[in-house]
């Protein structure tokens, strides 16, 4: 909640120069939501170490929501809101995996007041199917791997798999608008499939056969980067990069030149990379 309200805020901050802060009608309106919400006691029951957790995840506008609840004879009592901002790069994700990282991310802070008691993880969709079989084509090995310990193998930690309505979703300062059922391995195929006619074979006869290289390293305390694309007998373009390219991305700038001479060609592009 308190982060979708200051969102405004955060964004006309980062976009102010010379100490001058615009103020727009957006964060007019979201000052006065947070002078609101700041002026209302929340509705939180003190967290009970002997009953186990349950915590409700929703993503939204680059968002992690989260409602932890316990229960209380019939009812499920609130004793935690969480509202943190996704980073950089899991902001870039579909949504189906953006829901991931919100679902990890929020894990972690309810571990905070949940001291090791166990906690019921309610999720709309199979996560670790969604993971498994799509996680590899965005994630690094490293945050894979982080993942999957968080989601697999914390025994303080149960995953299921649920249609009710969701009360994360209501931590918002509009009603959600998106449908609450869908097929995410499908949304992922079709929103974020890779182009059909980019193949992971070369082509036979093609019209281009062109080669690329990218390299970043250090030579006399000093960072150098270039890239070069070629064929088997000529140099086509090469050319030096800012000192702080990394080498990923100078491999990238060389495998886009390369794509800007083959436009409207069938061509292989040969790398040394991935």
């Amino acid at each position: 909640m308190y982060g979708l309200y200051v969102k405004p805020l955060y964004e006309a901050l980062k976009e102010s120069k010379d100490q001058y802060l615009t103020w727009t009608p957006e964060c007019h309106k979201s000052f006065k939501e947070l002078k609101k919400a700041l002026m209302m006691a929340p509705a939180l029951g003190l967290p009970d170490l002997t009953k186990p957790f349950e915590l409700f995840v929703h993503e939204r506008q680059h968002l992690a929501l989260g409602v932890l609840a316990q229960r209380l004879g019939p009812w499920k009592r609130p004793v935690g809101y969480f509202s943190k901002q996704l980073d950089t790069v899991s902001k870039g994700w579909p949504g189906c995996l953006r829901a991931e990282a919100a679902t990890v991310l929020l894990i972690q802070e309810a571990r905070k007041l949940t001291m090791g008691q166990k906690i019921v993880v309610y999720v709309p969709h199979m996560v670790i199917t969604v993971l498994e079989q799509k996680g590899g084509h965005w994630l690094s090995p490293s945050r894979m791997l982080k993942y999957q310990v968080v989601l697999l193998e914390q025994d303080d930690v149960e995953l299921k798999t649920t249609a009710i309505v969701n009360p994360a979703m209501f931590l918002s300062t509009e009603n959600p608008t998106e449908k609450l059922e869908h097929d995410r391995l499908l949304t992922i195929e079709q929103v974020y499939s890779s182009r059909p006619d980019l193949k992971d074979e070369p082509l036979k006869d093609p019209d281009l056969e062109l080669f690329m290289d990218g390299s970043s390293f250090v030579q006399e305390g000093r960072r150098m980067a270039g890239y070069a694309v070629v064929t088997t007998d000529k140099v086509l373009e090469s050319g030096t990069l800012p000192a702080n390219t990394s080498a990923q991305k100078a491999e990238l700038v060389a495998l886009k030149q390369a794509l800007r001479m083959a436009e409207g060609k069938r061509v292989n592009i040969q790398t040394d990379s991935k």
